[in-house]
């Protein structure tokens, strides 16, 4: 009898602190989410990222021109990687590195174009998206077939571990 009481009583305290007004005032705004409040630090004097995680916002002199919202060691570590395969073309600004198209001696009737996508400021595998268009040549016409989604993670993996190397370098 004595526990079903102790049971009741500490029950009825813990609901006791349930209760309340919790709805907003006025004055108030909405919650926002982790990734919100550390894009509204971007730029401040005295950005609060004490609390975050993830990228930083302190000066970083890795981060060519900053405002880009690219990681400096996987975009280096792309232009790097996708230089070897042929001429590109790239876009720090939107995080883009497109490679013409590129054709082997010998399979001369198929060619591969290579896009990488930086998406973070953050070294990190999901921030990095590589895809291959390939084109087969039937009748004198390039036509786009399925490439093998392994070339692409093949390619991704290269980056990344580059990406990994640089950093190690330039913490030294």
């Amino acid at each position: 009898m004595k526990r079903i009481v102790l049971s009741f009583v500490c029950g009825s305290i813990l609901l006791c602190g349930c209760s309340g007004d919790y709805s907003p005032t006025s004055d108030q705004e909405a919650p926002v989410g982790r990734d919100d409040a550390r894009k509204q630090g971007y730029g401040k004097l005295m950005g609060d990222d004490i609390l975050l995680f993830g990228a930083s916002k302190k000066y970083d002199p890795n981060q060519a021109g900053g405002s880009a919202n690219v990681n400096y060691h996987l975009w280096q570590a792309a232009l790097s990687v996708l230089s070897s395969i042929s001429s590109l073309t790239s876009d720090y600004a939107g995080g883009v590195i497109t490679t013409d198209w590129y054709t082997t001696t010998d399979r001369p009737n198929e060619r591969i174009k290579v896009t990488a996508r930086i998406t973070d400021r953050v070294l990190r595998a999901d921030a990095l998206h590589v895809t291959i268009t390939k084109q087969v040549k039937k009748s004198g016409e390039w036509v786009n077939v399925i490439s093998d989604p392994r070339q692409a993670r093949t390619i991704e993996d290269l980056i990344l571990t580059r990406a990994r190397e640089l950093k190690v370098k330039t913490a030294r």
